[in-house]
């Protein structure tokens, strides 16, 4: 998993890391709607400006994993 996105989910986020497994819902790693918007604030203090649209398309950890690094990739 992506440091930056691991550091983020586990501290402002609280999430915690037992729950962020590839396979793991979103939901279910207790990441609802409001935690997604304040993930997408998060993320773009980081440089990561992926957007609450892109933010929305995915609903495992593993699947916000992969477009965090498809974001770095195609940088």
């Amino acid at each position: 998993m992506n440091q930056t996105l691991k550091t983020i989910l586990t501290g402002p986020l609280q999430v915690d890391e037992e729950l962020l497994r590839p396979e793991a819902s979103l939901e279910g790693a207790g990441l609802d709607s409001l935690a997604m918007a304040e993930l997408d604030l998060l993320l773009t203090e980081q440089g990561f400006a992926l957007g609450e649209d892109r933010l929305a398309s995915v609903t495992t950890v593993g699947a916000l994993d992969r477009l965090v690094d498809e974001h770095l990739a195609g940088r």
